[in-house]
Protein backbone atom coordinates (compact mmCIF):
# COMPACT_ATOMS: atom_id res chain seq x y z
CA UNK A 1 0.00 0.00 0.00
CA UNK A 2 1.44 3.33 -1.08
CA UNK A 3 1.93 5.82 1.73
CA UNK A 4 2.19 9.53 1.03
CA UNK A 5 4.87 11.44 2.85
CA UNK A 6 3.35 14.27 4.89
CA UNK A 7 4.79 15.81 8.02
CA UNK A 8 1.24 16.54 9.21
CA UNK A 9 0.17 12.89 9.22
CA UNK A 10 -1.52 11.77 12.43
CA UNK A 11 -0.61 8.17 13.16
CA UNK A 12 -3.96 7.03 14.52
CA UNK A 13 -5.74 8.47 11.47
CA UNK A 14 -3.22 6.82 9.16
CA UNK A 15 -3.93 3.49 10.81
CA UNK A 16 -7.69 3.94 10.58
CA UNK A 17 -7.40 4.87 6.92
CA UNK A 18 -5.26 1.77 6.35
CA UNK A 19 -8.10 -0.36 7.71
CA UNK A 20 -10.60 1.31 5.37
CA UNK A 21 -8.25 0.93 2.41
CA UNK A 22 -7.76 -2.74 3.20
CA UNK A 23 -11.51 -3.36 3.36
CA UNK A 24 -12.15 -1.35 0.19
CA UNK A 25 -11.58 -4.45 -1.98
CA UNK A 26 -14.92 -5.78 -0.72
CA UNK A 27 -13.45 -8.79 1.11
CA UNK A 28 -14.54 -9.06 4.78
CA UNK A 29 -11.74 -9.76 7.25
CA UNK A 30 -11.39 -10.84 10.85
CA UNK A 31 -9.69 -8.81 13.54
CA UNK A 32 -6.59 -10.99 13.27
CA UNK A 33 -6.43 -10.67 9.49
CA UNK A 34 -6.72 -6.89 9.66
CA UNK A 35 -4.11 -6.59 12.39
CA UNK A 36 -1.68 -8.60 10.27
CA UNK A 37 -2.29 -6.52 7.14
CA UNK A 38 -1.81 -3.16 8.87
CA UNK A 39 0.96 -4.56 11.09
CA UNK A 40 -0.56 -3.67 14.46
CA UNK A 41 -1.33 -5.77 17.50
CA UNK A 42 -4.90 -6.99 17.86
CA UNK A 43 -5.76 -4.79 20.84
CA UNK A 44 -4.84 -1.58 18.99
CA UNK A 45 -6.62 -2.79 15.85
CA UNK A 46 -9.72 -3.62 17.89
CA UNK A 47 -9.82 -0.10 19.36
CA UNK A 48 -9.56 1.40 15.90
CA UNK A 49 -12.30 -0.87 14.57
CA UNK A 50 -14.53 -0.01 17.52
CA UNK A 51 -14.17 3.71 16.81
CA UNK A 52 -14.86 3.18 13.10
CA UNK A 53 -17.86 0.98 13.89
CA UNK A 54 -19.25 3.63 16.26
CA UNK A 55 -19.34 6.06 13.33
CA UNK A 56 -20.66 3.37 10.92
CA UNK A 57 -17.52 3.31 8.77
CA UNK A 58 -17.14 -0.43 9.41
CA UNK A 59 -19.56 -3.09 10.53
CA UNK A 60 -19.01 -6.48 12.14
CA UNK A 61 -20.84 -9.65 11.21
CA UNK A 62 -21.83 -11.19 14.53
CA UNK A 63 -21.87 -14.72 13.12
CA UNK A 64 -18.49 -14.72 11.35
CA UNK A 65 -16.74 -12.02 13.35
CA UNK A 66 -15.59 -10.44 10.09
CA UNK A 67 -15.46 -6.70 9.42
CA UNK A 68 -16.53 -4.91 6.24
CA UNK A 69 -17.15 -1.32 5.20
CA UNK A 70 -20.20 0.31 6.78
CA UNK A 71 -22.99 2.54 5.57
CA UNK A 72 -21.08 5.75 6.24
CA UNK A 73 -18.64 4.79 3.48
CA UNK A 74 -21.52 4.38 1.06
CA UNK A 75 -22.85 7.79 2.03
CA UNK A 76 -19.44 9.36 1.43
CA UNK A 77 -19.04 7.58 -1.89
CA UNK A 78 -22.48 8.70 -3.03
CA UNK A 79 -21.77 12.27 -1.99
CA UNK A 80 -18.48 12.20 -3.88
CA UNK A 81 -20.22 10.92 -7.00
CA UNK A 82 -22.93 13.56 -6.85
CA UNK A 83 -20.51 16.42 -6.27
CA UNK A 84 -17.64 15.35 -8.51
CA UNK A 85 -17.63 17.91 -11.32
CA UNK A 86 -15.93 15.61 -13.83
CA UNK A 87 -18.55 12.91 -13.36
CA UNK A 88 -21.36 15.48 -13.56
CA UNK A 89 -19.99 16.80 -16.82
CA UNK A 90 -19.42 13.33 -18.25
CA UNK A 91 -22.62 11.50 -17.29
CA UNK A 92 -24.95 12.81 -20.06
CA UNK A 93 -22.35 11.99 -22.73
CA UNK A 94 -21.63 8.58 -21.18
CA UNK A 95 -25.33 7.73 -21.33
CA UNK A 96 -25.48 8.79 -24.98
CA UNK A 97 -22.30 6.83 -25.75
CA UNK A 98 -23.73 3.71 -24.09
CA UNK A 99 -26.97 4.03 -26.04
CA UNK A 100 -25.15 4.63 -29.34
CA UNK A 101 -22.77 1.69 -29.03
CA UNK A 102 -24.73 -0.71 -26.85
CA UNK A 103 -21.51 -1.45 -24.96
CA UNK A 104 -20.32 -0.75 -21.43
CA UNK A 105 -18.78 2.69 -20.91
CA UNK A 106 -16.44 3.89 -18.17
CA UNK A 107 -15.10 7.11 -16.71
CA UNK A 108 -11.83 6.95 -14.78
CA UNK A 109 -9.01 9.02 -13.32
CA UNK A 110 -5.40 8.28 -12.43
CA UNK A 111 -4.37 8.12 -8.79
CA UNK A 112 -0.89 7.03 -7.65
CA UNK A 113 -0.36 5.24 -10.98
CA UNK A 114 -3.61 3.29 -10.56
CA UNK A 115 -6.72 3.79 -12.63
CA UNK A 116 -9.78 4.49 -10.47
CA UNK A 117 -13.29 4.16 -11.88
CA UNK A 118 -15.63 7.08 -11.26
CA UNK A 119 -18.53 5.73 -13.31
CA UNK A 120 -19.59 2.60 -15.14
CA UNK A 121 -22.72 2.27 -17.26
CA UNK A 122 -23.49 -1.30 -18.22
CA UNK A 123 -24.01 -2.01 -21.89
CA UNK A 124 -27.26 -3.05 -23.50
CA UNK A 125 -25.88 -6.49 -24.33
CA UNK A 126 -24.60 -9.24 -22.07
CA UNK A 127 -20.84 -9.20 -21.50
CA UNK A 128 -20.27 -11.72 -18.73
CA UNK A 129 -17.82 -11.03 -15.92
CA UNK A 130 -15.99 -7.69 -16.03
CA UNK A 131 -14.02 -6.74 -12.93
CA UNK A 132 -14.48 -2.99 -13.25
CA UNK A 133 -16.89 -1.23 -10.92
CA UNK A 134 -17.33 2.25 -9.49
CA UNK A 135 -14.55 2.84 -6.97
CA UNK A 136 -12.42 -0.02 -8.28
CA UNK A 137 -8.68 0.56 -8.47
CA UNK A 138 -6.65 -1.30 -11.11
CA UNK A 139 -3.04 -1.18 -12.25
CA UNK A 140 -2.90 1.37 -15.04
CA UNK A 141 -0.46 -0.27 -17.46
CA UNK A 142 -2.81 -3.15 -18.35
CA UNK A 143 -6.02 -1.21 -19.14
CA UNK A 144 -6.95 1.07 -22.00
CA UNK A 145 -8.06 3.81 -19.63
CA UNK A 146 -4.91 3.48 -17.56
CA UNK A 147 -2.53 3.56 -20.52
CA UNK A 148 -4.34 6.59 -21.90
CA UNK A 149 -3.89 8.44 -18.61
CA UNK A 150 -0.27 7.33 -18.27
CA UNK A 151 0.42 8.66 -21.76
CA UNK A 152 -0.33 12.18 -20.52
CA UNK A 153 1.68 11.79 -17.31
CA UNK A 154 5.30 12.93 -17.03
CA UNK A 155 7.35 10.26 -18.81
CA UNK A 156 10.19 10.26 -16.30
CA UNK A 157 7.73 9.74 -13.47
CA UNK A 158 6.14 6.83 -15.31
CA UNK A 159 9.48 5.25 -16.12
CA UNK A 160 10.78 5.61 -12.55
CA UNK A 161 7.60 4.10 -11.12
CA UNK A 162 7.59 0.95 -13.26
CA UNK A 163 11.34 0.58 -13.10
CA UNK A 164 10.79 0.21 -9.35
CA UNK A 165 7.55 -1.81 -9.24
CA UNK A 166 7.84 -3.99 -12.33
CA UNK A 167 4.87 -5.63 -14.01
CA UNK A 168 2.44 -8.49 -13.46
CA UNK A 169 1.34 -10.50 -16.49
CA UNK A 170 -2.43 -10.96 -16.22
CA UNK A 171 -2.86 -12.33 -19.75
CA UNK A 172 -0.75 -13.24 -22.77
CA UNK A 173 -1.08 -9.70 -24.10
CA UNK A 174 -0.19 -7.80 -20.90
CA UNK A 175 2.74 -5.42 -21.46
CA UNK A 176 5.54 -6.49 -19.11
CA UNK A 177 8.49 -4.62 -20.63
CA UNK A 178 9.16 -1.01 -19.67
CA UNK A 179 10.48 0.07 -23.07
CA UNK A 180 7.47 -1.53 -24.76
CA UNK A 181 5.15 0.37 -22.42
CA UNK A 182 6.91 3.68 -23.07
CA UNK A 183 6.67 3.12 -26.83
CA UNK A 184 2.97 2.35 -26.46
CA UNK A 185 2.41 5.54 -24.47
CA UNK A 186 4.20 7.58 -27.13
CA UNK A 187 1.96 6.07 -29.80
CA UNK A 188 -1.11 6.92 -27.70
CA UNK A 189 -0.02 10.56 -27.41
CA UNK A 190 0.41 10.72 -31.17
CA UNK A 191 -2.98 9.29 -32.10
CA UNK A 192 -4.97 10.54 -29.10
CA UNK A 193 -6.63 7.28 -28.06
CA UNK A 194 -5.72 3.92 -26.51
CA UNK A 195 -6.71 0.26 -26.76
CA UNK A 196 -6.99 -2.60 -24.31
CA UNK A 197 -6.23 -5.77 -26.23
CA UNK A 198 -7.30 -8.17 -23.51
CA UNK A 199 -4.41 -7.08 -21.31
CA UNK A 200 -6.17 -7.46 -17.95
CA UNK A 201 -9.08 -9.74 -18.82
CA UNK A 202 -8.45 -11.94 -21.85
CA UNK A 203 -11.86 -11.58 -23.50
CA UNK A 204 -12.36 -7.85 -22.85
CA UNK A 205 -11.46 -5.21 -25.42
CA UNK A 206 -11.79 -1.44 -25.13
CA UNK A 207 -10.95 1.86 -26.73
CA UNK A 208 -10.30 4.90 -24.53
CA UNK A 209 -10.08 8.66 -25.11
CA UNK A 210 -8.85 11.61 -23.00
CA UNK A 211 -10.89 14.25 -21.21
CA UNK A 212 -9.27 17.69 -20.93
CA UNK A 213 -10.01 20.47 -18.46
CA UNK A 214 -10.05 24.23 -19.10
CA UNK A 215 -6.26 24.39 -18.68
CA UNK A 216 -5.70 21.72 -21.32
CA UNK A 217 -4.71 19.02 -18.83
CA UNK A 218 -5.93 15.44 -19.18
CA UNK A 219 -7.98 14.94 -16.01
CA UNK A 220 -9.88 11.78 -16.88
CA UNK A 221 -10.52 9.22 -19.59
CA UNK A 222 -13.57 7.47 -20.97
CA UNK A 223 -13.82 4.09 -22.66
CA UNK A 224 -16.08 1.76 -24.59
CA UNK A 225 -15.62 -1.85 -23.44
CA UNK A 226 -17.03 -5.15 -24.64
CA UNK A 227 -16.21 -8.76 -25.43
CA UNK A 228 -13.73 -9.54 -28.18
CA UNK A 229 -16.36 -11.03 -30.48
CA UNK A 230 -18.24 -7.70 -30.56
CA UNK A 231 -15.32 -5.26 -30.32
CA UNK A 232 -13.07 -6.80 -32.96
CA UNK A 233 -11.74 -5.50 -35.25
CA UNK A 234 -10.51 -3.12 -32.55
CA UNK A 235 -7.91 -0.87 -34.11
CA UNK A 236 -9.44 -0.41 -37.56
CA UNK A 237 -12.98 0.47 -36.49
CA UNK A 238 -12.77 4.15 -37.33
CA UNK A 239 -16.45 4.76 -36.63
CA UNK A 240 -16.09 3.60 -33.02
CA UNK A 241 -12.88 5.59 -32.57
CA UNK A 242 -14.56 8.71 -33.94
CA UNK A 243 -17.57 8.14 -31.66
CA UNK A 244 -15.55 7.99 -28.45
CA UNK A 245 -13.31 10.90 -29.46
CA UNK A 246 -16.43 12.96 -30.14
CA UNK A 247 -17.90 12.06 -26.75
CA UNK A 248 -14.63 12.87 -24.97
CA UNK A 249 -14.49 16.19 -26.81
CA UNK A 250 -17.99 17.13 -25.66
CA UNK A 251 -17.14 16.27 -22.05
CA UNK A 252 -13.96 18.32 -22.31
CA UNK A 253 -15.98 21.26 -23.65
CA UNK A 254 -18.30 20.98 -20.63
CA UNK A 255 -15.20 21.30 -18.43
CA UNK A 256 -14.18 24.48 -20.24
CA UNK A 257 -11.62 23.06 -22.68
CA UNK A 258 -11.35 24.91 -25.96
CA UNK A 259 -9.46 23.34 -28.83
CA UNK A 260 -6.96 25.82 -30.25
CA UNK A 261 -7.35 25.99 -33.98
CA UNK A 262 -4.09 26.17 -35.96
CA UNK A 263 -3.19 29.56 -37.37
CA UNK A 264 -3.50 29.14 -41.13
CA UNK A 265 -2.60 32.72 -42.01
CA UNK A 266 0.71 33.39 -43.74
Amino acid sequence: MVQKEDRYNIRVLDRAVSILQTLSDGKPRTLLELSEVIELNTSTTFRLLSALAFHSYVERDEQTGQYSLGLACLELARSYQINNHIRRAALPELETLRDQTGETVHLAILDQMDVVYLEKLHGLHAIGLMSSHVGARLLAYCTGLGKLLLAYTDTERVRAHYDKTGFIAFTDTTITDLDELMNELQAIRQCGYAFDRGEHEPDVRCVAAPVFDSAGRVVAAISISGPANRMEPLETNQERIHTILSAAGKISARLGFRQVEPNRSR
